[in-house]
């Protein structure tokens, strides 16, 4: 049995033009499939190992060893009470989490269901020699791939390249964009890390991959690396920005990309139906590369909080809805461009804006100081706007106020001090409470705990049912760990079990 074990692979591996390797495994599973169904009414866990050199082969059980309670499957499972009735066959120093293996009688292979052990070694040989034309050709590719539409199905594009199918699922086809059987088209793949499903390659025409390798393909300067593509957002089908640089001086790269009479970004825009291109300059400046993000728009102020990562963008009031865009386009792929979240004021609602958030200011210190509104309002003009800065600020910071003897500067941090202290002792238990339920999630300081409360946010639950920007009007946080946090209090709170 064992010659003609070897003498199958042999002849099937040359007939194929396969490694043997993968004809041992076919010839592996098409044995512990014939040997499962022998076992009418189960579906055990089977394995059959064939020796390489000699053919001989074994035939092994398994069993998952569990606890009692966690028991539930006695075809691939045994409990430790099983264990416990059978030492002489399991033996008596088997733990939770390990593998007993039984070896059984071979099935023979002459036994062996000709047309299922046909089918299983066929339909392996067909994926093997599948991944192999599919490993060759990705090789040869830098990501881009060119193929005729050949049919349609619920939705999706096949794409017939050649040796090789691709599918564009119907989430990456670019808006708007009308194709019929025949016409040709690109799409992206990420050569590092390929999508497979059913045998046909996965790409896209929406991704931002797509529009970067594209921009690569027409720019030689990106090719290179005499340009560095520093970032891209895109709306598939209606406009995208993006951000470039060089380290050589004497390279306009955003010129360099827009190509002379903008041939080079026109042919882009040509593969991606129509879509509008605006290429910008990165900038290490965060306000700086927010004002060319925004672009066309005519800018009058920024504020950046780094911190928060959010911008407060300042235009005249009749500048307003081209600074947004349509729909917010302009404003939303500036946002991504930059990883902040940018909010656009007219004049007049940012100076109102303004006026209300001094107001709201000054009451609170009138308040939680006992002081009035000539002192809050010094203050503020200083650049104070917590409670929390006047109270741990160093004192000489306060004392360069003018007007500000050491004592007034003593006896404002004390107060201060006084009233948090105050409101800690106030809010203690819901703090404590919000504190024990968001241990899953992140460890906050008393302070961050002391505002979320302030906010009316008791638990894991409140916690979870915020929006990232609502999160960073409470605390000191930016918009990305923000997001990170909801997302991962929602995941414990089993906002995804289906």
């Amino acid at each position: 049995m064992s010659k003609e074990v070897l003498m199958l692979v042999d002849v099937l591996a040359k007939e194929k033009s396969l490694d043997k390797e993968i004809v041992f495994d076919s010839l592996e599973k098409a044995l512990a499939f014939a040997t499962k169904r022998s076992f009418e009414g189960e579906f055990p866990e089977i394995e059959v190992h064939i020796d390489r050199h000699s053919g001989k082969y074994k035939t092994i059980r398994k069993w998952n060893v569990v606890t009692d309670v966690d028991f539930y499957d006695d075809d691939k499972e045994l409990s430790q009470s099983d264990i416990a009735e059978n030492p002489d066959r399991y033996g008596s120093d088997v733990k939770v989490g390990d593998v007993i293996e039984e070896e059984l009688e071979n099935v023979d292979l002459g036994r062996v269901s000709a047309q299922t052990a046909r089918n299983i070694i066929a339909q392996r040989i067909k994926d093997a020699e599948r991944e192999q034309v599919l490993t060759e050709y990705l090789s040869r590719n830098n990501g881009i791939i060119v193929g005729k539409v050949r049919k349609f199905e619920r939705g999706n594009v096949v794409v017939d390249c050649g040796k090789i199918e691709a599918i564009i699922m119907k989430p990456d086809l670019i808006e708007k964009e009308v194709l019929k059987p025949g016409d040709v088209v690109k799409g992206f793949f990420d050569k590092a890390n390929p999508v497979v499903k059913n045998g046909r390659l996965t790409i896209s025409r929406a991704s931002t991959g797509f529009l970067a390798k594209l921009l690569e393909n027409n720019v030689p300067e990106i090719s290179n690396g005499r340009i560095e593509i520093k970032a891209i957002a895109r709306d598939a089908g209606n406009r995208s920005k993006v951000a470039v640089s060089s380290g050589d001086a004497r390279i306009d790269a955003k010129g360099a990309v827009i190509g002379f009479r903008n041939q080079r970004i026109d042919s882009v825009t040509k593969e991606l139906f129509g879509e509008r291109v605006d290429v910008v300059d990165y900038d290490s400046d965060l306000a700086q590369f927010a004002l060319n993000a925004l672009a066309p728009a005519e800018i009058d102020s920024v504020v950046v909080d780094e911190e928060k990562r959010t911008i407060d963008v300042i235009v005249e009031d009749d500048k307003l809805g081209s600074a947004i865009g349509p729909d917010g386009i302009n404003v939303r792929l500036a946002s991504k461009l930059t990883n902040c979240t940018i909010n656009i004021f007219g004049k007049t609602e940012a100076k109102d804006k303004k006026q209300h958030e001094r107001a709201d200011l000054i009451a609170m210190f009138n308040d939680a100081l006992d002081v009035d509104d000539d002192i809050s309002e010094l203050l503020i003009d200083n650049g104070f706007s917590s409670l929390e800065e006047v109270a741990y600020v160093d004192v000489e910071d306060i004392l360069v106020i003018e007007d500000f003897d050491e004592d007034v500067a003593k006896e404002l941090q004390e107060r201060a001090k006084n009233r948090l202290l105050s409101k800690t002792i106030r809010y203690k238990d819901q703090m404590d409470k919000l504190a024990t339920e968001l241990a899953a999630v992140v460890k906050f300081s008393q302070d961050v705990l002391l505002q979320l409360v302030e906010h009316e946010v008791m638990s894991l639950d409140d916690f979870a049912d915020l929006a990232g920007d609502e999160l960073m009007d409470m605390i000191s946080i930016d918009s990305e760990t923000a997001n990170k946090l909801i997302l991962k209090a929602r995941e414990v709170c089993g906002y995804f079990q289906e």
